[in-house]
C-alpha cells in the first residue's frame, strides 16, 4: 500500500486501509449495506480518501473515524438492539493492522460489532502507537477485561468505553495510565478504580459505584469534569472528599440514593471548591437542608434539582445562571417573588410541576433569561400582560402543555432571537398572527399542535426561515388549516428534518394533495403527513429525495393505486394504513427497505397472499398487514425467520391454512401474535421452541381451530419480565375438553363460544385478571372459589353455561367490577344482596336462571361507574432516529417532550347483551356508557321494589318472564336515560303510570302478558311511538293504540231462559270415550308440536324436568343423609 509522506508513497498504509475494508465485507452483507468505503481503492492519495485526515507537513495517516459503520441509527432504542445483534456479527477487526499508522492521534471505532478478537488481536501492542492520544471503543461488545491491554496505551489522554456491553473485571486489577485526561466508561458496569494522575475528565455514568469510589478519588486533584451519574451511591452528601478536587469546575451526581446533608462544618470545606461553577443533584432524595450546604460553594452558577420531590420552595441562590426544578411536585403559583433577586439567571426550567394561574407580570424583570421552560403545569390566562415581550434575549420559549388561552400576542415577533418556540396543547384562540412568523426568522423548532386556533395559516410565511429544522402542527381543532400551496410555486429557504402536519392540511374541492415545497426538502428523517384525506399516488420522490429520511406516516389518507417501491431507502418506520391502497403486497421489499422496523399497511384493500421475500426484512419488529383483503396460506416460517419481530398483526383477511398446526417454533422476541378473524382452520400444535413463554398476546379468535388447547398458551408469559398485560383470545372457535388453566395470569382471557367442558378449576391464577370471558361453553358445577381473587377484575362473563348452586356472596366484594354476565345458567336460590356493593358496575345479566324470592331493595345503590375503564390503550411505540438525539444536544429538553407514536393494538373487550329485545354485541369503548340490568327469565316474585326507580343512569332494565306482582312503580318516571323497558309476562296489576310520558330516550316498551287495567298514558313523546304489541295480553287495558275505547260500556250479556230438561248424566259411554281419547291424541300431538317448533318452550320444559330431577335428587339426598345421620347416633 503507498502512502504519501514527503512524495513518497507509504506502500504499508494503504495495504493496512485496504486489509481493514477487506475485513467489513462479511458483517457488511449481512447489514445489506453495499460498497463500503468505496473511495478506499488500490490507486490515488489515501489522504483523501472519506473518514481519513493525514499530517500536512509529514503526509502520514493521524486519524481514521472509522465509527458507525453500518449506519447504526443511534438512539436510546437501538443499544439494546446493538448488543443483541452484537453477538451474531462480529467484526473480524485485527488491531495490529493499526500498528502501520506511526502518526495515528487519533482512532475512531464506536458502533461497528467489534468483539473480542479485536482484543485479543493485539490490542497491547498500540503502545508502540507513541502518538496515540484518543481512542474510542464506545458501543461495541467487548466482553473480555479490556484493561491490561489498555494499560499499555500510555500516551492516551482520551478514552472512550461507553456500553461495552458490561464488561466483568476482577477488583484486584490497578492501572496506571500516566498522561490521560479523559476516560469515559458510561455503562461499562466497571466496579475499578484507575490511579490517573493526570486525569482532567472522569465520566463513569452508568456503573455500580458505592461511595468507597469518592474516598479513592480523592487523589485525582487534576481533574475538572467528574461525572458519577446513575451508579449506587448512597449516604451522605460526600464533602469533604470532594473538597479535595480543588480544580473541579463540573460535578454530576445525579440519578444515585443520596440522602443526607452534612453538617455545617462539613459542607464549609466546599468553600476550597473555587473554580466549582456546574451541580447536578437530579433524583437524589435530599431536603432543602442541602442548599444551605451548596450555598458554600464560591462560584456556583448552574444548579440541577430535577426529580427531587422534597424540595418545597425555590432555593435562596439569586447569584445562580441556571436553575433547574423540574418534576418536583412544586405547587401553587409561579414563585416570582422569590427568584426577583436572581439577576443574572439565563435558564429557568420549573417544568412537570404543579403550578397553576397566569405568569406574572414580573418575569421581565429576570432580563437575562434566555431559556424558559414552564411546560406540563396547569397555568392559565392570557399572555398579553405577563411580560414575554420585554426579555429581549429570549432563545427558548416552551409554555406546552398548560392551559393557556386567548390569541398570540403580535409583540411576541420583537423576539428576533426565539430558536425554540412551542406552545402545543393549550387553549389559544384566533388566527396565528403572519407578522409573529415573518419576524421570528431565528426560529429553528416551532410546536402549534393541539390548540384552538382558526383560520388558515400560510406555510410559506417560514419562507426565509433559513434555520428553521423541526416543524410540528397537528389539529386539534376543524377550525384551523394550514395552506401549504399559496402563493403558487414559494420556494423555502429552509431544510427541514422533522415535519409533522397532521389533520390539518386545507382540504380542495378536488382532493387535497402532496405539499409542492417538499419537492425542495433534502434533509427530512421525519415526516407525518396523516389524518389529511391526501390523494394521488403514493409519493416515491420523497424517498429519492431525502436519503436519511427514518419515519415516514401517510396514516389516514386517500392515497389510491397500488404501492410501487423504486428508490432504495434506510427508512425504518413506515405507516400507510387507513388508506385505499389496492393491488398485492411487493415482491422484494428488501430491495427497497431493508431497514424497515415497522411496516403498517393496515385497513386498506390489498389483495393476494403474503409474499414468502418478508422473510428477507431481517430488523422488522412490528407488521401490520390487518384489514385487508388478503388471502391464501401464511407461509411458512413468518413466526419463525422474522427473529427481531415483537408484533406481527394479520387480523381481519381471508388467510386460510393450518397455521398453528404441528410442531410450532416461535421467534424469542414475538410479543404480539394477532390471527382473529380469519379462516384458519386445524388443531393448534406442540410448541417445541418454549418461547412462547415469552409471548404476552394471542388473538386467534373468529377463526375454525379445533381440537384442545395445547398448555403452552396457559403458560403464555412465564418468562415474561411483566406478568401483568397477558392476553389470550380464542373466541368463537371449535375448540373443546377441559382449559388447561397454567401458571399465566391473564389479564384478558376470552375463550367463549366454544365447546369447553367440565368444571372451572379452582386452582386458576386469576392475579392479574381484568377480563374473564368464559361465556357461551358447557362449563359445569359451582362457581370457583377462586373467583374471589378476582380483585382487579371489571368483565366477568360465564354466560350460558350449564353451571349450578347458588349465585356466590363473594361477587358482592368485587369492587372494581363493571360487567357481571351469569345469564342462561341453572342457579338457584335468591338474588345475593351482597350484589347491591357493586357500585362501580353498570351491567348486571342474570337472566334465565331459576332464581326466586324478592327483587333486592338495594340494587338502588348501584350508582354506576365514575371514571373511564374501556379506553383503549396503547402498546409498543417507537422513537425518533438520531435526529431526535440532535434536537436534545441542541436545545435544554428531554426525550420525554417528544410525543412517542403508539400502536393501538389492544385487545378490545366484548360482551353479548340484550337490550331493545335484541341480542347485541358492545364491543371496545362503548361499554363505558352502557348500563342495564336483565333479571328475566327466573321465578322472582313480589313486587317491583319503588327504589328500582333511583337507578337514573341505566338505560335497559328487563324484569320480564318472571313472577313479579303488584302496581308498576310510578318512580320509573325518574328512569330518565332509560331506552328500553321490558316488564312483559308478569302478574303486575293496576294501571300504566301516566308519569311515563317523562322518559323522552325511551324507545322500547313492553308491558304485554300481565293484568294491568285503566286508560293507557296519552300518545305522547316517545309514547306517541309505541303499537299496540307493547300492552297484548291485558285485556282490561284501553285506549289507543289498542282497539278497546274507555268511553264505550261494556255490553253484559243475558241468562239463558231456555230449560234444559235433559239429565247431565244422559251420555252414552261409547261416544264418550272416543273423544276423550281423541282429544288426548289431539292434545298429545299438539303438545309434541309446540316442543319442537319452538325451542324456547322446549328449553323450558326440559329446565323444569332438570329442576324436577334435582329437587327429587336433594330429597332423596338428605333424606339418606338424615336416615344415616339418625342411624349412627
Amino acid at each position: 500500500m503507498l502512502g504519501w509522506a514527503q512524495g513518497i508513497y507509504i506502500e504499508d498504509e494503504r495495504k493496512a486501509l485496504l486489509e481493514i475494508k477487506a475485513s467489513l465485507l462479511e458483517v457488511s452483507n449481512v447489514f445489506n449495506v453495499e460498497n463500503l468505503l468505496p473511495t478506499w481503492v488500490d490507486h490515488g492519495k489515501y489522504c483523501d480518501w472519506e473518514r481519513i485526515k493525514c499530517s500536512t507537513t509529514s503526509g502520514f495517516v493521524t486519524d481514521l473515524s472509522m465509527g458507525n459503520m453500518f449506519s447504526i441509527e443511534i438512539n436510546v432504542l437501538d443499544i439494546v438492539y446493538v448488543f443483541e445483534k452484537s453477538h451474531v456479527l462480529i467484526w473480524p477487526l485485527n488491531a495490529s493492522l493499526f500498528l502501520n499508522f506511526k502518526e495515528l492521534r487519533r482512532l475512531d471505532l464506536s458502533f461497528n460489532y467489534i468483539g473480542n478478537t479485536f482484543v485479543s488481536s493485539g490490542l497491547e501492542r498500540l503502545s508502540e502507537l507513541k502518538r496515540l492520544e484518543n481512542l474510542n471503543l464506545g458501543y461495541n461488545v467487548i466482553e473480555t477485561n479490556i484493561f491490561p491491554s489498555l494499560s499499555e496505551l500510555t500516551s492516551l489522554k482520551i478514552l472512550n468505553l461507553t456500553h461495552v456491553n458490561r464488561y466483568s473485571m476482577k477488583p484486584t486489577h490497578v492501572f496506571v495510565f500516566y498522561s490521560l485526561q479523559t476516560i469515559t466508561l458510561s455503562g461499562s458496569g466497571s466496579r475499578e478504580t484507575f490511579k490517573l494522575s493526570r486525569l482532567k475528565s472522569l465520566n463513569l455514568v452508568d456503573n455500580h459505584f458505592n461511595k468507597s469510589l469518592i474516598t479513592a478519588l480523592t487523589t485525582f486533584t487534576s481533574l475538572k469534569t467528574l461525572n458519577l451519574g446513575s451508579n449506587s451511591l448512597s449516604g451522605p452528601f460526600p464533602s469533604q472528599e470532594l473538597s479535595e478536587l480543588t480544580n473541579l469546575e463540573m460535578l454530576d451526581m445525579s440519578f444515585n440514593r443520596l440522602n443526607v446533608t452534612p453538617s455545617i462544618q462539613d459542607c464549609k470545606s466546599l468553600m476550597r471548591l473555587e473554580r466549582l461553577e456546574s451541580v447536578s443533584l437530579a433524583l437524589n432524595y435530599f431536603n432543602n437542608s442541602i442548599i444551605s450546604c451548596l450555598s458554600f460553594l464560591p462560584s456556583l452558577n448552574i444548579l440541577d434539582l430535577r426529580y427531587s420531590f422534597r424540595f418545597g420552595k425555590v432555593p435562596n441562590l439569586p447569584y445562580l445562571e441556571v436553575l433547574v426544578l423540574s418534576e418536583n411536585n412544586l405547587n401553587g403559583r409561579l414563585p416570582m417573588e422569590a427568584l426577583a433577586s436572581f439577576h443574572h439567571l439565563k435558564l429557568l426550567d420549573l417544568s412537570f410541576n404543579n403550578f397553576v394561574g397566569s405568569i406574572p407580570s414580573t418575569i421581565k424583570s429576570l432580563s437575562s433569561l434566555q431559556v424558559v421552560l414552564f411546560a406540563y403545569n396547569s397555568l392559565n390566562g392570557s399572555l398579553y400582560n405577563d411580560g414575554f415581550c420585554d426579555l429581549k434575549n429570549l432563545h427558548e420559549l416552551d409554555l406546552s402543555h398548560n392551559m393557556f388561552d386567548g390569541n398570540l400576542p403580535i409583540c411576541f415577533s420583537a423576539l428576533s432571537s426565539l430558536k425554540r418556540f412551542d406552545i402545543s396543547s393549550n387553549q389559544f384562540t384566533g388566527i396565528i398572527p403572519p407578522s409573529l412568523i415573518v419576524n421570528l426568522t431565528s426560529l429553528e423548532y416551532v410546536d402549534f399542535s393541539f390548540n384552538k386556533f382558526e383560520g388558515s395559516f400560510l406555510f410559506s410565511l417560514f419562507s426565509n426561515h433559513k434555520k428553521l429544522q423541526f416543524f410540528r402542527f397537528e389539529s386539534g381543532s376543524e377550525k384551523i388549516e394550514v395552506e401549504t400551496e399559496e402563493p403558487i410555486g414559494w420556494i423555502p429557504m429552509f431544510q427541514l428534518k422533522y415535519l409533522v402536519l397532521s389533520n390539518c392540511i386545507r382540504k380542495r374541492p378536488n382532493g387535497s394533495v402532496v405539499p409542492s415545497f417538499l419537492l425542495h426538502q433534502h434533509k427530512l428523517r421525519v415526516l407525518d403527513l396523516s389524518h389529511n384525506s391526501l390523494e394521488g399516488q403514493v409519493p416515491n420522490w420523497l424517498f429519492k429525495n431525502n436519503k436519511n429520511l427514518g419515519i415516514l406516516k401517510l396514516k389516514d389518507n386517500s392515497f389510491r393505486s397500488v404501492i410501487h417501491m423504486r428508490y432504495k431507502s434506510n427508512i425504518n418506520t413506515l405507516d400507510m394504513s387507513g388508506n385505499h391502497i389496492t393491488g398485492t403486497i411487493p415482491e422484494k421489499l428488501q430491495s427497497f427497505i431493508p431497514r424497515i422496523r415497522y411496516l403498517d399497511f393496515s385497513s386498506n384493500e390489498l389483495n393476494g397472499v403474503i409474499p414468502t421475500s418478508m422473510f428477507d426484512l431481517t430488523d422488522l419488529e412490528m407488521l401490520d398487514l390487518s384489514n385487508n383483503k388478503l388471502s391464501g396460506e401464511v407461509p411458512k416460517g413468518l413466526f419463525t425467520n422474522l427473529s427481531r419481530a415483537a408484533i406481527i398483526k394479520l387480523s381481519n383477511n381471508a388467510l386460510y391454512g393450518h397455521v398453528l398446526s404441528g410442531n410450532l417454533s416461535f421467534m424469542g422476541n414475538l410479543d404480539t401474535l394477532k390471527l382473529d378473524n380469519n379462516c384458519f382452520m386445524g388443531n393448534i400444535g406442540i410448541n417445541t421452541s418454549g418461547n412462547s413463554m415469552g409471548l404476552k398476546v394471542l388473538d386467534i379468535s373468529e377463526n375454525h381451530f379445533t381440537g384442545r388447547i395445547p398448555s403452552w398458551m396457559s403458560n403464555m408469559c412465564s418468562n415474561s419480565h411483566y406478568s401483568d398485560g397477558c392476553e389470550l383470545v380464542a373466541r368463537n372457535n371449535r375448540l373443546d375438553g377441559p382449559f388447561p388453566f397454567g401458571e399465566a395470569s391473564f389479564e384478558f382471557l376470552d375463550i367463549s363460544q366454544n365447546s369447553f367442558s367440565g368444571p372451572i378449576p379452582s386452582g386458576i391464577n386469576l392475579k392479574y385478571t381484568k377480563h374473564l370471558h368464559l361465556g357461551s361453553n358447557r362449563f359445569t358445577g359451582l362457581e370457583p372459589d377462586a373467583f374471589q381473587n378476582l380483585t382487579n377484575v371489571l368483565t366477568l362473563d360465564i354466560s350460558q353455561n350449564y353451571l349450578s348452586g347458588r349465585i356466590p356472596e363473594f361477587l358482592g366484594e368485587l369492587s372494581k367490577l363493571r360487567i357481571l354476565l351469569l345469564g342462561k345458567n341453572n342457579f338457584i336460590g335468591s338474588i345475593p344482596e351482597k350484589l347491591c356493593q357493586l357500585n362501580n358496575v353498570s351491567l348486571i345479566d342474570l337472566s334465565s336462571n331459576f332464581l326466586t324470592g324478592l327483587i333486592p331493595r338495594c340494587l338502588n345503590n348501584i350508582t354506576g361507574p365514575k371514571q373511564l375503564a374501556f379506553i383503549q390503550k396503547n402498546i409498543g411505540s417507537y422513537g425518533v432516529d438520531s435526529f431526535w438525539i440532535d434536537i436534545i444536544s441542541q436545545y435544554h429538553i428531554r426525550d420525554t417532550f417528544y410525543p412517542p407514536e403508539f400502536f393501538q393494538f389492544e385487545t378490545r373487550d366484548e360482551i353479548q347483551f340484550t337490550t331493545k329485545n335484541n341480542h347485541l354485541s358492545y364491543k371496545g369503548n362503548i361499554l363505558d356508557y352502557m348500563s342495564g340490568l336483565d333479571l328475566s327469565s327466573n321465578k322472582l316474585t313480589g313486587e317491583i321494589p319503588e327504589e328500582l326507580g333511583m337507578l337514573t343512569h341505566i338505560l335497559a332494565l328487563n324484569l320480564s318472564h318472571n313472577k313479579l306482582s303488584g302496581p308498576i312503580p310510578v318512580s320509573f318516571s325518574y328512569l330518565s336515560q332509560i331506552e328500553s323497558l321490558d316488564l312483559s309476562s308478569n302478574n303486575l296489576s293496576g294501571k300504566v303510570p301516566s308519569e311515563l310520558i317523562q322518559l323522552t330516550k325511551l324507545a322500547v316498551f313492553d308491558v304485554s302478558y300481565n293484568n294491568l287495567s285503566g286508560r293507557l298514558p296519552e300518545r305522547k313523546a316517545q309514547f306517541g311511538t309505541f303499537g299496540k304489541e307493547s300492552y297484548e295480553g291485558n285485556p282490561l287495558l284501553c285506549g289507543t293504540p289498542l282497539e278497546n275505547n274507555c268511553t264505550t260500556t261494556p255490553q253484559v250479556s243475558k241468562p239463558s231462559t231456555k230449560k234444559d230438561n235433559e239429565k247431565w248424566y244422559d251420555i252414552e259411554k261409547a261416544s264418550f270415550y272416543g273423544s276423550s281419547c281423541s282429544t288426548w291424541i289431539v292434545f298429545m300431538l299438539g303438545f309434541v308440536a309446540i316442543f319442537y317448533i319452538n325451542p324456547y318452550w322446549r328449553r323450558k320444559w326440559l329446565e323444569y324436568i332438570e329442576e324436577c330431577m334435582y329437587t327429587c335428587y336433594y330429597f332423596l339426598y338428605d333424606f339418606v343423609r338424615y336416615l344415616y345421620k339418625l342411624f349412627h347416633e
